[in-house]
């Protein structure tokens, strides 16, 4: 159910919620580079641009979230210590761009990887902003996601305030003997595409990670052709 904009973005200044977050892989992220702004999976595709693929891909398109572009109240890898598994490229937005009356905006009760095509939209969705302000201590924050429903056109840039990308320090060992760097690589891909004026030039930082669980679960979990998927 859509929310009313205004009386959202009153709720998440009660709940001291300042910044909304997007993360994504470094190809996905550099579409959105190059149309300064954030996009759902489903307008990259009708636009014919790049993008990663991801295993919900198809069930996104059945349960009818393939147009919507997610956005998280936290920054997970800081909440949970551990990688963002969408990818290392982390957008914070300034909460003020829920207050566009343009975009259609709805708050799930889970992620939709755990819905099935029955599951109804009661179950889905929070209903009303009521609903959401009494429920709110009782669904943890990552299952609690700010949708753009029907998303077609970017979402500007200009409600970005800083763009992370993380540095593992994780290397790669390729078979001819070299090896990739996985972050040096992504920087140089990043250079590439933010020119001289582009308006995120000078929103970027660095998370060295070395407090969390980022590094040990990538070397140990990840194999090399899903990191080079997430990285490069």
């Amino acid at each position: 159910m859509r929310l009313d904009n205004h009386q959202l973005h009153d709720l998440l200044i009660e709940k001291d919620i300042q910044v909304l977050y997007h993360a994504n892989t470094l190809t996905t992220s550099i579409t959105y580079f190059q149309q300064n702004g954030l996009l759902s999976r489903g307008a990259v595709e009708i636009l014919g641009l790049n993008q990663t693929t991801q295993t919900s891909d198809e069930a996104d398109k059945l349960l009818n979230v393939w147009n919507d572009v997610f956005l998280d109240s936290t920054d997970l890898h800081t909440f949970f210590g551990r990688q963002n598994y969408y990818g290392p490229i982390l957008f914070e937005l300034d909460i003020s761009l829920v207050l566009n009356q343009h975009f259609e905006i709805w708050v799930t009760k889970n992620n939709p990887i755990y819905w099935n095509r029955n599951t109804l939209d009661s179950n889905r969705y929070f209903q009303n902003i009521d609903e959401l302000r009494s429920d709110w201590d009782l669904y943890p924050r990552q299952k609690k996601m700010i949708t753009i429903r029907n998303n077609s056109t970017p979402i500007l840039f200009e409600h970005v305030r800083r763009v992370i990308v993380d540095d593992p320090r994780v290397v790669i060992n390729e078979q001819d003997g070299t090896q990739t760097h996985l972050f040096n690589e992504a920087v140089k891909l990043i250079n590439a595409n933010i020119s001289n004026g582009h308006s995120l030039q000078g929103k970027f930082i660095v998370r060295e990670c070395g407090n969390c669980w980022c590094r040990d679960n990538y070397l140990k979990q990840v194999p090399s052709i899903d990191l080079k998927r997430l990285f490069l």
